[in-house]
């Protein structure tokens, strides 16, 4: 059987997976994995075992949607920006100039986590010279830094 006629005769089946694994947003992606997972029963498929071909290609499709599901999840986990870096990267947008960036998102700040933020992001300075700077000790600067993510997190989070 060919498997343009394949993919005719199972593609309920594809679209019944993703549909019990209730797998929304990006259909057309899903439904091209799908897709792959039935060329993948195709070409494994053996007779011999005793097993229905519908049966392996139900599970070969539901197999290929939940790895590429875990390796999504994998991928938000590992390389979600930290703090600084979502920082990092409003200064490098369209913001004129660093008093803008601490006037837009620095409300709420206290004076400490303005510091940190015009150090460490702004002017790229390390822990230590920032508690140098301020006669602080580098805990009470990573400190500023934490509680300064979190409020400014919230307030980015809102915008978007």
């Amino acid at each position: 059987m060919e498997f343009e006629e394949l993919v005719e005769q199972y593609k309920p089946l594809i679209f019944r997976v993703i549909k019990r694994l209730r797998l929304y947003g990006d259909k057309d992606t899903f439904y091209q994995i799908g897709l792959i997972g039935l060329w993948d029963a195709s070409t494994r498929f053996d007779l011999e075992k005793g097993v229905e071909f519908s049966t392996f290609a139900y599970s070969t499709i539901r197999g290929k949607l939940l790895d590429h599901l875990k390796k999504e999840a994998r991928y938000r986990e590992r390389y979600q920006p930290t703090g600084e870096l979502i920082f990092l990267s409003l200064t490098d947008s369209s913001m004129g100039n660093s008093l803008d960036l601490i006037e837009e998102y620095g409300e709420g700040l206290t004076d400490n986590q303005k510091k940190w933020v015009q150090g460490r992001i702004i002017e790229d300075k390390s822990y230590k010279a920032i508690a140098d700077e301020h006669g602080v000790t580098v805990d009470s600067v990573k400190s500023w830094g934490r509680q300064a993510v979190k409020k400014l997190r919230k307030i980015i989070m809102l915008e978007r």
